[in-house]
C-alpha cells in the first residue's frame, strides 16, 4: 500500500513538472515573423507598413542605409495595434534597407521574434520636375500664346490642369488665365486638341509645345512674366511656378498656401 501510494505521490509530481514545463514553454514562444512592406510614399519619406502578429505588444524598426553595414534600431512602437512607421528626412540618391521585428512582454522578460525579410528602398526626387519655355510674345491676332512644357520626371506621368495663370511682374502683379487649347508632342508627332475639364498627360521625357488662349490686351513682357500651374503627380497634387529665368519651383499645396501668404504679407 504504501508502495503504491509512494508511486502515485511519485506521479503526479512529474505531472505537475511536466505542466509547469509545456506552461514555460509556452510562455516563452517567440512572436511570429513580421511581413513587411516599405516604400517612398513623400519627399524623403518612406512608409514601413506590416501585418498584425499575433500576440505581439509592438515591434522594433532597424535601418541600414546603403547595402553593406550594421543595422541600428531607429524606433520602438509600443503597441501591438500600431501596423506604421513613416521615416522622414532621407536623402535623395541613397538606398535605405528597413527590417521589422515584433516582441511580446512576459513580466520582466521580452521575447522577440524573428527580423522580417529586409526591404530596400531608393529615395528619389518625389516631386514633379519639369522645364517650361513661353513664346517671346502673344499672338494678339489669335489672341493665343505658346507654352512649352517638358517632363524631366522619371518613369511616372504628370497630369497637368487645363488653366495656368501668368502674372505679368511688370504692371503690379496682373493676373490672367490661360487655357489650354491644344497641345503638340513633337517626338511622337502628336497633335490634339484638349476637350473641357480634361486633364494634359506627360509621361517622363516628354514635351508638350501647348497653345493656350490668352487676352489680346494682356500686357505681356516674357522677362518679367511668371506662370504658375497645377498638375498631379503620384496621386498628389502640386503646383509649380516658374518665374522669369524659366527656373521651377515645385510646392505642395501646403507650402504654396505657405509661399503666398509669405508673398502677400511682403
Amino acid at each position: 500500500m504504501r508502495k503504491r501510494t509512494k508511486r502515485t505521490i511519485t506521479i503526479v509530481f512529474m505531472l505537475v513538472l511536466m505542466a509547469g514545463a509545456f506552461q514555460t514553454a509556452e510562455a516563452a514562444a517567440s512572436p511570429a515573423q513580421v511581413n513587411l512592406t516599405a516604400k517612398q510614399t513623400a519627399s524623403k519619406t518612406v512608409t514601413l507598413t506590416w501585418k498584425k502578429v499575433s500576440g505581439a505588444d509592438g515591434y522594433e524598426i532597424y535601418r541600414r542605409t546603403g547595402s553593406s553595414g550594421s543595422y541600428t534600431k531607429i524606433k520602438t512602437i509600443t503597441g501591438g495595434s500600431t501596423l506604421t512607421c513613416k521615416n522622414t528626412g532621407l536623402s535623395i540618391g541613397k538606398k535605405y534597407y528597413y527590417k521589422v521585428r515584433a516582441y511580446d512582454k512576459q513580466g520582466s522578460r521580452i521575447i522577440r521574434g524573428k527580423y522580417s525579410t529586409a526591404k530596400s528602398v531608393t529615395v528619389t526626387n518625389y516631386k514633379p520636375v519639369f522645364a517650361v519655355s513661353l513664346a517671346a510674345s502673344i499672338n494678339r491676332g489669335e489672341k493665343t500664346i505658346k507654352i512649352t512644357i517638358t517632363s524631366s520626371s522619371k518613369n511616372d506621368t504628370m497630369y497637368m490642369d487645363p488653366a495656368f495663370a501668368l502674372e505679368d511682374l511688370g504692371s503690379g502683379g496682373k493676373v490672367h488665365n490661360l487655357q489650354i487649347i491644344s497641345y503638340e508632342k513633337p517626338e511622337k508627332n502628336l497633335k490634339g486638341n484638349l476637350a473641357e475639364g480634361k486633364r494634359l498627360l506627360l509621361r517622363a521625357g516628354e514635351k508638350a509645345i501647348l497653345t493656350c488662349k490668352i487676352d489680346s490686351t494682356f500686357s505681356y513682357n516674357r522677362n518679367k512674366a511668371q506662370l504658375t500651374a497645377c498638375l498631379s503627380y503620384k496621386q498628389k497634387d502640386y503646383v509649380g511656378v516658374c518665374d522669369t529665368e524659366g527656373k521651377v519651383k515645385i510646392y505642395t499645396e501646403e507650402e504654396y498656401y505657405d509661399y503666398i501668404t509669405e508673398k502677400q504679407g511682403d
